[in-house]
């Protein structure tokens, strides 16, 4: 393996879920560069059920799932289907998607590991703004401990993505001008997930051993 290709270390832990805006704003070209960036970034983790697990939500409409966070056990198979990835088209329904991941993906049978104190990392990224409410949706993620991203393309709406994202929202709102500019913030997106996983991780811990003063983690 090309180490420059695994930006985090193997000891990173965290089901990482991507939902991704399909609506026909994005246009088929420009949705080849979402490819390309969500190509760049899963393959910056140590993928497997005992590191970094990933799922996939397009949304548009309506949510779809593309992938669970238990479909795939290594990144082979999800690079390929990236790679594939449909473009689905559609209006911006961005508040139902973030409802969707929570209880479709988020959820112990859609493979989270959120009782076993695994950072839980929700990752938004759209070109517009939502043609349903956002805010309470993404209230209801961060408040079940889900750290949540946004990364705003062109049009993408500013206060919107601040409703989506944790504070503070200098780590967690990324934006850029056009679709091209994605793959330049790509690295800089992994460090900050690869960062957030490490603390979280650490403060989990602190927790548990809080409470249980017995268990090693």
């Amino acid at each position: 393996m090309d180490v420059s290709f695994c930006v985090c270390t193997q000891e990173a832990v965290a089901d990482l879920v991507f939902m991704v805006d399909g609506s026909w704003s994005i246009g088929a070209e420009n949705f080849d560069q979402i490819r390309q960036f969500l190509y760049t970034l899963v393959n910056s983790f140590d993928v497997s059920p005992d590191h970094v697990q990933v799922g996939l939500v397009q949304y548009s409409s309506s949510p779809r799932t593309e992938f669970q966070l238990n479909t795939f056990q290594n990144k082979t198979g999800i690079l390929e289907y990236i790679k594939s990835l449909p473009y689905s088209g559609g209006g911006t329904n961005t508040g139902k998607g973030l409802d969707f991941i929570l209880n479709n993906h988020f959820v112990e049978s859609a493979g989270s590991r959120a009782a076993q104190n695994i950072p839980q990392i929700g990752v938004v990224i759209t070109d517009g703004k939502s043609q349903d409410e956002v805010e309470l949706h993404a209230e209801r993620l961060r408040k079940k401990g889900i750290i949540m991203y946004a990364i705003g393309i062109k049009d993408a709406d500013e206060d919107e993505l601040k409703q989506i994202a944790n504070r503070p929202h200098s780590q967690h709102v990324h934006s850029v001008s056009d679709f091209t500019a994605l793959q330049g913030i790509s690295q800089n997106i992994v460090q900050t997930l690869c960062t957030t996983v490490e603390e979280v991780k650490r403060q989990l811990q602190q927790m548990s051993q809080g409470k249980e003063p017995q268990r090693r983690v």
